[in-house]
């Protein structure tokens, strides 16, 4: 029990050495730059309103207060992804500040983005990150090697229409800094392509240093994306930081500096400052030089060149089979049985990951309010992050009582080793970048059994105390250091995922525990299995059933919802809109399905105007379309839909084909579309869009609700 003990404890470790707070703060002045976040976050500013222009402009005063060449590029962006419908583009305003160097050998952006979504004043996403900006320009020399700007972009929560706007850049090296929550360790989640130099410096000069080019591995196969995606691909070097903790204050109201972590703000500048400090007089042109594997471990950042992940999976391979021979060879176990451990371990592995999968589905149908929150998070997840922990726990109890009956009770602690050295070779084939997590503990669990084994006076049995003169204490001492990496990386990573929700991050906490259990085998060969799944199964039970009186949604802690409304001004007539099951009419009102739709009252909104300036034969048998679409008022957002995808070009630039666009901060003379429409007449969608509920008669907001992307849209139809 004390190798078990002793494990525990490290995994504690690891996650309080990875938490903010932990270490002592350097210069950046943390109470300064949160003083910037109350003056950027006291309400939402997206693109196109009031709001954002008062951000822009205390911007811009503060670099010019410091001396920097300020000014302000503006620009027209288009969404840079690929993407089915409606496409966002917008007239962005980004803000550089620039000082020259004195012999430079590249560019050092430090940049995050200054707007924030509709109905989230945007304290974490992105005004930590412009606080850390600010703070960071403050500190800095005014003397260095490099070129220094600071770069705000403009635009990217309505589709990165800022940084899709920016000038292509080269010798240039960036900084960029994020947020997907409220709280949290501050993580170097993606490097740019060719940076294992960059990297390097980030692990010697960050005092949190905390990334893993694994993470990064996983990224590229979702969705998700930041301005760096866009610096990338212009061919710019460099890291790209967030932190993830209190996913449900994501993108809502309560995004605000009152429930912004300072200790995440201090961390984030932190590292920022002292990184930034490096490189302001480095040789920014040999940063370039092949990829790394990277990974944290307390207080350090492990790095190697990724040319070597491979060898080192298949060394950590040819360690377990030399534990499974020597094993064999004592008689210790039996070949055909261990084969079956190995595979019957896969069992447990996918289950814990189904289980962590599907539990935040599962909290959805149960209780119905879980469903509408963003990230799939709750705000206090802590009961339900306990009880998927003690369901693994239960399940892989379970496999341990059953493998013991069919294979024997030595086979499935080889096994096990085996099993999680096969996969970090499949995973350094597969997902390059990844596979550290499974092959150091492999390798190291295998050192820790052969290592047991070669401390015995004579032995026959693999498990400490299990035959005569066997040494259990150093026994137990050997197999226990071969687990620490286990329980760094495992253990340590089980409880991290949590950080990015109980939606996502429960299936890699469910992964990683089970990984990390299998692993403990050799030390639980005593221990009362059933009685375990048992325990741990009633715990799962309770805290399942705890949640939702611990998770109370209060005027604190408010129900999310999205609501959007809409108004046919040609037919006035008016829906309300929540996704979910899609009505007949959420096309027409909306523009796309997923619409659930009920009546609702007229409101006063204008659509926009459109104009046919001409209109002739286009391409092939089709017509070719001119309009012009001008907002009524000042809403910050215009555009057209229609009912196929068709070419489009806005102001003279081509989109592709497409089913229509959303215009941010349109210009106030409208802009100029040109559609080549099939022959025949073609249904097109003028609309335009404030973020103000309020304008609609008789709306009253639920009591302890938060209204996530406010919308009110009006549109009219035309037949062009």
């Amino acid at each position: 029990m004390f190798g078990l003990a002793a494990l525990v404890a490290v995994v504690a470790l690891t996650v309080w050495a990875q938490s903010p707070g932990t270490r002592a703060a350097t210069a950046f002045d943390g109470s300064r730059a949160f003083t910037d976040v109350q003056a950027i976050a006291r309400a939402p500013h997206p693109v196109g309103t009031s709001e954002h222009d008062r951000v822009r402009e205390y911007l811009v005063a503060e670099l010019r207060r410091l001396g920097l060449d300020v000014r302000v590029q503006e620009g027209v962006g288009v969404l840079p992804l690929d993407h089915d419908g409606v496409v966002p583009m917008g007239r962005v305003r980004n803000i550089v500040a620039e000082r020259p160097g004195t012999a430079p050998t590249g560019r050092l952006v430090v940049a995050a983005h200054y707007d924030s979504v509709p109905g989230a004043p945007g304290a974490s996403d992105d005004g930590a990150g412009v606080a850390t900006l600010l703070e960071v320009a403050r500190r800095l020399p005014e003397s260095t090697r490099n070129d220094l700007a600071f770069l705000l972009t403009d635009g990217e929560e309505a589709g990165l229409l800022g940084a899709a706007a920016l000038p292509p850049g080269g010798r240039t090296v960036v900084l960029n800094n994020e947020a997907r929550g409220n709280r949290g360790a501050v993580m170097m989640f993606r490097a740019s392509g060719d940076s294992g130099p960059l990297v390097d410096v980030y692990g010697s000069a960050a005092p949190h240093p905390m990334a893993d080019s694994g993470f990064a591995a996983v990224l590229s196969l979702l969705p998700n994306n930041t301005d760096f995606y866009v610096f990338e691909k212009n061919g710019w070097l460099g890291l790209d930081s967030a932190y993830s903790g209190g996913g449900a204050y994501y993108h809502t109201p309560l995004d605000d500096p009152a429930h912004l972590s300072r200790a995440s703000l201090q961390q984030m500048g932190d590292n920022t400052l002292a990184v930034a400090r490096v490189l302001a007089d480095a040789d920014l042109e040999r940063l370039r030089g092949g990829e790394s594997v990277h990974f944290t471990i307390p207080w350090l950042l492990v790095r190697y060149p990724a040319w070597l992940e491979l060898p080192i999976a298949l060394g950590g391979l040819v360690l377990a089979g030399t534990l499974l021979a020597v094993s064999r060879r004592r008689g210790l176990i039996r070949l055909p049985r261990t084969a079956a451990a190995a595979g019957l371990g896969l069992v447990p592995v996918l289950v814990a990951g189904a289980a962590g999968f599907f539990l935040w589905p599962l909290l959805g149908m149960l209780r119905l309010e879980y469903a509408g929150m963003f990230t799939g998070d709750p705000y206090r997840p802590w009961p339900y992050q306990g009880a998927l922990a003690a369901l693994v726990v239960a399940l892989t109890a379970a496999w341990w009582a059953l493998a013991r009956r069919i294979t024997g009770e030595r086979e499935p602690a080889v096994g096990g080793v085996l099993l999680v050295a096969l996969l970090g070779v499949a995973s350094a084939v597969l997902l390059p970048g990844g596979s550290h997590t499974l092959v150091w503990p492999a390798l190291f669990a295998s050192a820790g059994g052969l290592a047991a084994e070669a401390v015995r006076s004579r032995g026959t049995a693999l498990t400490p105390g299990s035959a005569p003169g066997a040494t259990p204490r150093f026994r137990s001492v050997a197999l226990t250091l071969g687990l620490v990496p286990a329980a760094v990386l495992l253990g340590g990573g089980a409880v991290l995922g949590f950080d990015i929700g109980l939606e996502l991050g429960g299936v890699q906490a469910g992964l990683y525990l089970a990984l990390f259990l299998l692993l403990l085998s050799p030390l639980l060969q005593h221990v009362r299995v059933t009685a375990v799944a048992v325990a741990a199964s009633t715990a799962a039970a309770v805290l399942l059933a705890a949640g939702p009186a611990v998770d109370r949604f209060d005027s604190e802690h408010p129900r999310q919802a999205h609501l959007a409304y809409a108004l046919d001004t040609g037919s006035g007539t008016a829906v309300w809109g929540e996704p979910g099951a899609t009505s007949p009419d959420s096309a027409r009102y909306f523009g796309e399905d997923g619409y659930g739709t009920r009546p609702a009252p007229v409101a006063r909104l204008a659509e926009p105007r459109l104009t046919v300036v001409r209109s002739g034969p286009g391409p092939g048998a089709g017509r070719r379309v001119v309009v012009r679409l001008t907002p009524s008022g000042d809403a910050p957002v215009v555009g057209l839909s229609l009912e196929r995808a068709v070419p489009v070009s806005v102001d003279g630039r081509a989109l592709g084909r497409r089913k229509g666009f959303a215009y941010h901060a349109p210009p106030a003379g409208g802009v100029e579309v040109t559609l080549d429409l099939p022959a025949g007449r073609s249904a097109v969608r003028a609309f335009q869009e404030v973020y103000d509920l309020s304008v609609v008669p008789g709306f009253r907001p639920a009591p302890d609700t938060a209204y996530l992307r406010p919308s009110a849209v009006a549109f009219r139809v035309h037949r062009l």
